[in-house]
């Protein structure tokens, strides 16, 4: 059986250096004689990337769909970057809930498609689900295997785009159809995924959703009531703060006056008890995540936690199953978060990936 020994502080919480054993089962604290040495005075357990894509790629007009095979490449792209844990947030259903198991490679926790009506999503890669049917296609997709139903709250309708620079979001479906799909999602054993950019955040919260996906809208009583309720938050900062030099300004108002409201309330989050996640979307990363929430004024240790601990305690028994895994690093990423871009070495499920 292979080994990896590691003399490093091991984060996020560590405060010295210690001597300790890495093996496909877990952790040892005894000595294992035949162990590899792995490079790197700072460890990680493997990231989670708790708001992703698997089967999306990134194109001009927004995301595309990806076969098996282009899955399989994104989570081999997310392993080079440290990540042992995915939190898919929606996606082609026959191809997410049918990805194996491989070493070496982050362990995938699925979600069925992206729920919203017709013309209320991407359209390259929407399967729509219109009221009368939503609540059947979730329950359907969990007893298909899917741990989280992506709920699609609010979006720009299909006959806005291309109206105006930028066009608003509406909400799509009524909340006493988002009451039944809660109720009944929870019934069959699964969480509820929240993507939403309006207000419409503090109804969703009352009705008892699981996560609270870019929040674009947030205002500080909802979040206090996430904290109340156990209610998690995935920004997706490097989705949502994205703006080219270029863009523009009514786009780079916008951002500005997003990145403002992040810095008041992802701070007022931690306090409140929120479990902060990381989710790199389709055009991010986690490195990039947690660098972008100390920017808003995370402290790095909380914001390692968000990728790393409080993410793996959020998804409980869906993670249960995860390979063990570590990532190191020659600096401390509490000092300077863009170390995490850098890592020294890389184990994921008895596999060295890097």
């Amino acid at each position: 059986m292979p080994a990896w020994y590691m003399r490093s502080t091991h984060l996020p919480d560590g405060t010295s250096e210690q001597d300790r054993w890495l093996t496909p089962d877990g952790w040892r604290d005894d000595p294992i004689p035949e162990a590899e040495r792995l490079p790197g005075r700072f460890a990680l357990p493997g990231l989670v990337d708790a708001h992703s894509h698997l089967s999306f790629g990134a194109g001009t007009d927004g995301p595309v769909p990806l076969d098996a095979a282009g899955a399989e490449r994104n989570r081999e792209r997310y392993a080079r970057n440290g990540v042992a844990l995915v939190r898919d947030a929606g996606g082609t259903p026959s191809v997410v809930l049918n990805l194996l198991r491989i070493a070496g490679r982050p362990f995938v926790v699925p979600a069925g498609r992206h729920l919203a009506p017709r013309g209320m999503y991407f359209d390259a890669v929407h399967l729509p689900a219109e009221p009368a049917d939503v609540v059947d296609i979730a329950v359907a997709e969990v007893e298909q295997g899917a741990r989280w139903v992506k709920l699609v709250a609010d979006f720009v309708p299909a006959r806005a785009r291309g109206s105006a620079p930028l066009p608003s979001p509406e909400q799509t479906y009524g909340l006493d159809v988002v009451r039944r799909l809660v109720s009944a999602t929870h019934a069959a054993g699964a969480r509820v995924a929240a993507h939403v950019t309006l207000p419409l955040a503090a109804d969703l919260v009352t009705l008892g959703v699981d996560s609270i996906e870019h929040g674009t809208a947030l205002d500080a009583g909802t979040v206090a009531e996430m904290g109340r309720r156990g209610i998690a938050w995935t920004p997706t900062l490097c989705a949502v703060l994205a703006c080219a030099p270029d863009a523009p300004e009514e786009r780079r108002r916008r951002v500005a006056e997003r990145r403002q409201l992040f810095a008041e309330l992802l701070p007022d989050a931690v306090r409140h008890g929120v479990p902060i996640l990381t989710g790199s979307d389709v055009v991010g990363s986690v490195p990039r995540e947690v660098a972008l929430l100390v920017e808003c004024g995370v402290e790095p240790v909380i914001a390692l936690r968000a990728a790393t601990t409080t993410a793996r305690d959020f998804l409980g028994a869906d993670a249960a199953d995860a390979p063990s895994a570590v990532v190191t690093y020659d600096a401390d990423p509490r000092t300077d978060p863009e170390v995490l871009a850098r890592p020294a070495a890389i184990v994921i499920g008895g596999v060295r990936v890097h």
